[in-house]
């Protein structure tokens, strides 16, 4: 039963992939590639390179711990077969981040991670009452969704904000100031239902803009407390605070081109492939944003 199931999810993910349009023989190659760059970045930036993969680990740990997800799972496979699936589900998902933080030689923070593999595959984290409130509004509904997936990586961010605050630690909270704005670019990766944007009477031009202003508007409510008070702290390095806050300003619009022009499929590798380009060279977005727009309005124009 577990051969079969995982046998399953090895297929499940070969069709997601071969639906970008490659050949399922870059799909080693691309996550070897991925190693590299988490590697080569944990090498530039050893503290903050090191929160990042424990950061990023401790989200996708979460997401297999969706309530509906492992309910079915109990339901189909015994018990003794369900924690051994979610085990090697978690040991799956780590193992490459373990691997990159013990040639590291961190030996504490790869232990941390593979126990939080093994403890996680214990927990499954239920809503409190019908639904976790947020404090946005029904439309649009990325961050609505995007919360209540991510809402414990951003308490720890927070949490981790507030300890750079109390160490006078202005990089960590800038750290964190730029994580919370990750987490939000990665709300946009779930495209709506087409009949939603038949119901809109909005041209793709005025759709786009509306898109932006809530988007920008929903990520500062999250990113300028922790910018405001850094600026109070940390008041001579205001600028730095400054530059945050205009890189999510088109961070933001950007997510939301790519996925209004991979829509009304999820964004793959093509747009994945820019997104990763700008994080490694930022300036980049100056150029690719314009590019993605007009392609993105072309591509609403069949829909609006």
């Amino acid at each position: 039963m577990v051969n079969s199931y995982l046998k399953l999810q090895y297929n499940l993910l070969t069709r997601h992939f071969t639906a970008t349009g490659l050949p399922l023989v870059i799909a080693p190659i691309l996550l070897l590639g991925a190693c590299y760059l988490v590697y080569y970045l944990l090498l530039q930036y050893p503290v903050f390179g090191s929160y990042a993969i424990l950061l990023g680990n401790f989200q996708l740990l979460f997401l297999l711990t969706e309530k509906n997800r492992n309910d079915f799972l109990k339901n189909t496979f015994n018990k003794k077969d369900f924690y051994t699936i979610r085990l090697l589900e978690n040991v799956l998902v780590t193992l490459p981040s373990i691997a990159i933080l013990l040639s590291q030689s961190l030996w504490l923070d790869a232990f941390i991670l593979g126990l939080l593999a093994v403890v996680f595959a214990f927990l499954i984290f239920k809503a409190f009452g019908k639904s976790i409130p947020t404090p946005f509004t029904k439309k649009p509904f990325e961050f609505i969704i995007g919360f209540r997936r991510s809402y414990p990586l951003l308490l720890v961010l927070y949490l981790l904000a507030a300890i750079g605050c109390y160490v006078a630690n202005p990089n960590l909270v800038l750290f964190c100031a730029v994580g919370i704005a990750l987490a939000c670019v990665l709300y946009y990766q779930l495209p709506e239902p087409i009949f939603y944007l038949w119901n809109c009477q909005d041209t793709p031009t005025r759709f786009l803009l509306r898109k932006f202003r809530r988007g920008l508007l929903q990520c500062f409510l999250f990113v300028l407390p922790l910018l405001l008070i850094y600026t109070v702290i940390f008041s001579s390095a205001w600028i730095n605070a400054l530059i945050v806050l205009g890189g999510i300003c088109f961070l933001i619009p950007f997510a939301i081109t790519l996925k209004y022009v991979a829509y009304p499929r999820e964004i793959n590798f093509p747009e994945g492939f820019a997104l990763v380009l700008c994080f490694s060279f930022y300036p980049l977005i100056f150029a690719l944003l314009p590019f993605y727009y007009v392609k993105a309005i072309k591509n609403l124009r069949n829909y609006l």
